[in-house]
């Protein structure tokens, strides 16, 4: 199992198992996720979710890509 952290509405936080996620859609300005029957609904667009899954910073335009390193 791959899991990674996402800010989820209302405001608060979830470890996701992205193994489970079927597919997401646009809702409203952020997404929704599914995991099989369930739902979690995410202020990310799908490009910023995109990035959070691949451990990215959620707002990298792939510039300045660093996977998730912060630069010290």
């Amino acid at each position: 199992m791959r899991f990674v952290q996402i800010d989820i509405l209302p405001a608060g936080k979830a470890l996701v198992d992205i193994d489970k996620l079927t597919h997401a859609v646009p809702e409203g300005e952020g997404s929704r996720l599914f995991l099989g029957a369930q739902h979690l609904d995410v202020p990310h667009t799908l490009d910023q979710l995109e990035n959070v899954l691949a451990g990215r910073d959620r707002f990298d335009d792939g510039e300045n890509s660093r996977a998730g390193f912060g630069i010290r």
